[in-house]
């Protein structure tokens, strides 16, 4: 690394001017030194900050080339009153860190930085500058922060004057990059700057990391929120769907347990204007006393079928009419018997046997035979025939049937 800390032989490529050129002395400062020192501000207690510049002074047909690329503070050299005195032990101290920082390199001047705002007269440190940095060509720097005015004078044959102009350049600044990176831990800006600009900026920032982390958060709530009714609406569609197919279930079951004679029974009752489309309609009417139409009479079945008053009646009359039928028999026969015996006479008790049988039945009321059709249930013919179900249990011990359910198409029912 030494070749980075040898003095430039030669002009530099990337140059900036600032001001106009001057023909008498040619200054070149490095960026990383410049930079330095528009950024070293008075902090905490002190009224100045004060260093050394460093570089190299090369003539050329009689014209003074300085380069500076280095600035090194002084610290504890400033008093009270902005006044400023070198001991030997700064002195010493100083070039001490020179060896080990800015190896060959040379004091080339001084600078004095002050406040922003601070007026800093070349007069009040002319003294100075003379009794420390005596010779031709020493420099001067002058600058009260990074948007004041930076002034340089240098001294030469003839006096004092100030520099009219300098330019910066730009190469690879080894010792000053290192420098600076020691010196990070030292404080370069004022507490109390009034930045209004940077502290504006600052606050919008911060405003719009507040607004942005609202938006966040709503974001994410409104997301949720989106998520559970979904959930909750996909689950009420599968009970409404599940419901829906069970009520088709229990549509089709009924369908398929009313006939279709009890169907267009019910049709009529509830749309009589589709009566004179050829569509059946039955109508019942209940006769007063307590009186209501049966089809048949039937002793074992006739107390469920009849008032209790009727079925007495009823029964007392079955149980005359055999009587009077038995005693027709016995005359008959005692009449039969003064014939011939033979076989007329063992043909006359067969003839009179069943010629009784058949009129019991006959008063008895045999029941009506009813075949069963496709798609036809107990519960539909019940509704057919009666109305109601009252007589499913009856129709059940007619038929011997121990299951209503089970029937079948072309079967034969008995009907009371």
């Amino acid at each position: 690394m030494d070749e980075l800390y040898n003095p430039l032989p030669k002009l530099p490529k990337n140059i900036r001017q600032i001001g106009e050129r001057d023909q008498i002395v040619k200054l070149y400062v490095e960026d990383y030194v410049n930079t330095y020192l528009k950024r070293l501000y008075p902090a905490g207690g002190q009224e100045l900050r004060v260093g050394l510049l460093l570089g190299s002074l090369e003539l050329n047909d009689g014209t003074p080339y300085i380069f500076i690329d280095g600035a090194l503070e002084m610290e504890n050299v400033t008093e009270a009153g902005r006044k400023i005195t070198f001991s030997e032990l700064d002195w010493k101290k100083a070039y001490q860190n020179m060896e080990q920082l800015f190896p060959k390199r040379s004091v080339q001047g001084w600078f004095l930085c002050g406040r922003p705002g601070d007026d800093l007269s070349p007069l009040n440190y002319w003294k100075q500058h003379i009794q420390y940095f005596a010779g031709p060509n020493k420099l001067m720097y002058l600058t009260n922060g990074a948007d004041g005015d930076e002034t340089i004078y240098i001294t030469s044959e003839d006096g004092f004057y100030k520099l009219r102009g300098y330019s910066i350049y730009y190469e690879r600044n080894q010792m000053m990059q290192d420098y600076m990176v020691l010196r990070k831990d030292v404080k370069r800006t004022e507490i109390d700057t009034n930045d209004k600009v940077i502290e504006e900026f600052r606050k919008r920032m911060d405003e719009n990391k507040e607004e942005a982390t609202d938006k966040h958060q709503t974001t994410g709530l409104l997301r949720g929120l989106c998520m559970a009714m979904s959930v909750v609406i996909l689950a009420g569609g599968i009970v409404m769907f599940s419901n829906y197919e069970k009520m088709r279930d229990m549509e089709s079951v009924i369908a398929s347990v009313i006939p279709a004679k009890a169907e267009q029974l019910l049709i009529g009752k509830q749309n009589p204007e589709k009566e004179g489309k050829g569509e059946s309609r039955v109508v019942v009417e209940e006769a007063e006393g307590g009186v209501y139409p049966t089809t048949a009479v039937n002793k074992e079945t006739m107390s469920e079928t009849m008032p209790e008053s009727t079925a007495v009646a009823a029964s007392s009359q079955a149980e005359t009419e055999p009587a009077r039928e038995t005693a027709k028999s016995q005359e008959t026969q005692a009449a039969v018997q003064t014939e011939p015996a033979g076989e007329n006479a063992a043909a006359a008790p067969k003839e009179s046997q069943s010629a009784g049988q058949e009129t019991a039945e006959a008063v008895s009321g045999s029941p009506r035979i009813h075949v069963v059709q496709e798609g036809e249930t107990l519960y539909g013919i019940c509704i057919a025939e009666y109305q109601n179900v009252d007589k499913l249990k009856e129709i059940c011990e007619l038929n011997g049937l121990e299951d209503e359910n089970k029937i079948v198409s072309g079967q034969k029912l008995r009907l009371p």
